[in-house]
């Protein structure tokens, strides 16, 4: 069954959309003057496996790795700096993660790159002031499924990871598969089986995690968070949080905000995991 343009092609809804993204732009900035951060850093040896981070002046502080969305295709991490500055404040250190984007590379690959970009973290965490066994993981849109995604590949990664915040996620990638998106992604019905979260078993995650999206959104991102909440509220620490009104764009630009669940979330278990150590 195609999946209607409509739910997916977001700038076609929103033909405001350039508004948002130059708020990403502009806020990015702002905190590129404001906070020390070390920018381009890399984990691989290759184009896109690189992260800006931002230190906390605290030793030992907690990391919050942000994976940025655009349907695994798309955007880059310079614009995503404005997430950094309600951690940072907070004693966080701040990872914001670029990786290998498709058709280039397939999912697998990009996959694999979130993985070893969450194990240079741990290594070289002191560097940045931050602590190895205190990470936490969050994604916007495609980043969302990334992020989720990560934890349920890699159990030597398990151990250091404390929460996961997914913002307007994307689980199950039939519909993706189905829709004017597969021209680029090239996903087959393996990938579909391998990398969706809506057929995997949560109860292997064993910290807590958030699902959010915007009441405003689509019904397909509505629906992929509720259901993967309610298939899984009963086997794992999993919670769910409905924005009334925001849009897609506009919910990422919650976790640049103190004062609000998903960055309380995170803040709250970086700092109990912490306090705890």
């Amino acid at each position: 069954m195609k999946t209607p343009d409509h739910q997916l092609n977001l700038r076609s809804r929103h033909p405001d959309f350039q508004n948002f993204l130059d708020i990403n732009e502009s806020e990015s900035r702002r905190i590129k003057k404001c906070y020390r951060h070390s920018l381009d850093q890399n984990y691989g040896a290759l184009d896109l496996q690189t992260m800006d981070v931002f230190p906390s002046k605290v030793d030992h502080s907690p990391i919050l790795v942000f994976i940025h969305g655009g349907y695994w295709r798309a955007l880059d991490k310079s614009t995503y700096s404005f997430v950094a500055e309600p951690f940072v404040k907070n004693n966080m250190t701040v990872c914001i993660v670029n990786y290998r984007l498709m058709p280039a590379v397939d999912m697998e690959t990009l996959l694999n790159d979130i993985n070893e970009a969450i194990s240079w973290i741990r290594r070289e965490a002191f560097r940045y002031n931050g602590s190895p066994d205190r990470i936490i993981l969050s994604g916007h849109s495609a980043g969302g499924h990334l992020a989720l995604m990560a934890y349920l590949m890699d159990e030597s990664l398990r151990s250091g990871i404390k929460g996961i915040c997914s913002l307007s996620g994307i689980f199950d990638l039939a519909p993706i598969k189905n829709s004017y998106l597969n021209k680029v992604l090239q996903l087959d019905n393996n990938d579909v089986d391998n990398y969706s979260l809506s057929n995997k078993d949560l109860s292997a995650i064993k910290c807590p995690v958030l699902l959010s999206v915007g009441a405003g959104e689509t019904d397909f991102f509505i629906d992929q968070s509720k259901s993967l909440y309610k298939e899984n509220q009963s086997k794992t620490l999993i919670e769910y949080y409905e924005y009334k009104e925001l849009n897609h764009y506009q919910i990422v630009h919650k976790l640049g905000q103190e004062n609000n669940p998903i960055t309380q979330f995170i803040i709250g278990n970086a700092i109990v995991k912490n306090e705890d150590s």
